[in-house]
């Protein structure tokens, strides 16, 4: 079977890293957004992940803004795919993260799903929110097929350190109960939802932990002072005790030092399809706390893990507070990591991708 992953490289995206290796052993997997773009080889399977990050072209149009044309050039490459192809989705988000106030992505991103032959999502609920979305749409061969392929684990990780040795090497005291926030933090709303939740949850020698802390500059006309008083806000987080904020991305290998320093993570999200934080925090046995929103809502709360409703978000505080009860009681981080090491390994995830693939490939033959 021959697979082509049509995406633009991504190096830090762990999750396209290990599918493809992983479907690499079963199928003939080129990852190419040239092939894609220039209509070119010879393949079974065109998987798309995400459309934003298709091609150069797209990502351009991402963070520039998208030209008049550009949804046109899109469509002939999809006819011309569907035509010799079966095209699999694998549904990561509902929009783009930064591009949800133009219309041209909902555009965009339907004409994407219109082609599709399969489409892999990560739980139940965000089937069910597909089938609304695009219930009025003519897909070019019918509804697709859907299945639930889970976020594949992240064993691929460095996982050596002990909660002492992680703590040492972030200078973390041990007796402390670390509220992790790992990832980016998108906007304003969701920095201040960090801040809220920490402040009101009733924790004792509680800490907060953040990856890749959002700042907020002063509205102030000189840039040296505004920069001055960012390095001063700097400051007063590095020598209060309840603060431990890195401002850059986190090398993989480094990863595993803020998992196994934190009791809990939290997932700082509001209406969100999917969080890959729910599996990380999973694979290294933590508790995780997220919104109540989607396939985050629906795994968490399968798993027992708090939620807090994301239209009151005075209700993270208190899911906080569950989670770090469970987290001493040791029995949901248990449960957790035994879920994702036995039911979410790369290898079992790629099995149930090659199969949603052969089905891809019937459909495409019974409609030729």
């Amino acid at each position: 079977m021959r697979v082509l992953v049509a995406n633009i490289p991504l190096p830090n995206n762990r999750f396209l890293a290990d599918l493809n290796e992983a479907l690499s052993r079963a199928t003939s997997l080129v990852h190419s957004h040239e092939h894609f773009w220039a209509m070119s080889g010879d393949y079974d399977i065109v998987h798309l992940h995400f459309p934003e990050y298709l091609t150069p072209e797209i990502q351009k149009a991402y963070v520039e803004g998208m030209p008049d044309d550009l949804i046109e050039q899109l469509k002939q490459r999809l006819q011309f795919w569907s035509g010799r192809a079966s095209i699999v989705i694998t549904r990561h988000v509902l929009l783009p993260h930064a591009a949800r106030d133009d219309p041209r992505w909902e555009t965009l991103y339907e004409l994407v799903y219109r082609y599709a032959d399969g489409v892999a999502h990560f739980a139940q609920a965000s089937i069910e929110e597909f089938r609304n979305r695009y219930a009025q749409t003519e897909f070019l061969r019918g509804a697709p097929i859907h299945s639930v392929i889970p976020h594949h684990n992240y064993c691929a990780l460095p996982n050596s350190v002990s909660r002492k040795e992680a703590r040492r090497k972030l200078g973390l005291p041990d007796d402390s109960q670390i509220m992790l926030v790992f990832g980016a933090i998108r906007n304003d709303r969701e920095r201040q939802l960090v801040l809220d939740t920490f402040h009101e949850m009733n924790v004792p020698r509680k800490l907060l932990l953040v990856s890749r802390w959002r700042e907020k500059l002063p509205r102030v006309a000189w840039i040296r002072l505004k920069y001055w008083l960012r390095d001063l806000n700097r400051l007063y987080y590095r020598i209060h005790p309840r603060y431990r904020f890195n401002y850059s991305f986190v090398p993989e290998e480094d990863t595993q030092h803020y998992l196994n320093a934190a009791d809990v993570l939290f997932i700082p999200r509001f209406h969100v399809l999917n969080s890959g934080n729910v599996t990380l925090g999973m694979t290294f046995g933590r508790v995780v706390v997220g919104p109540d929103s989607w396939d985050v809502g629906e795994l968490l709360r399968e798993m027992e893990n708090p939620v807090f409703d994301p239209e009151n978000p005075g209700s993270a505080p208190i899911a906080m507070e569950e989670a770090f009860q469970l987290a001493r009681d040791n029995s949901i981080p248990s449960q957790n990591r035994e879920r994702a090491l036995s039911e979410w390994s790369t290898d079992r995830c790629a099995t149930s991708y090659y199969n949603l693939y052969e089905q891809a490939i019937e459909r495409l033959a019974s409609h030729s």
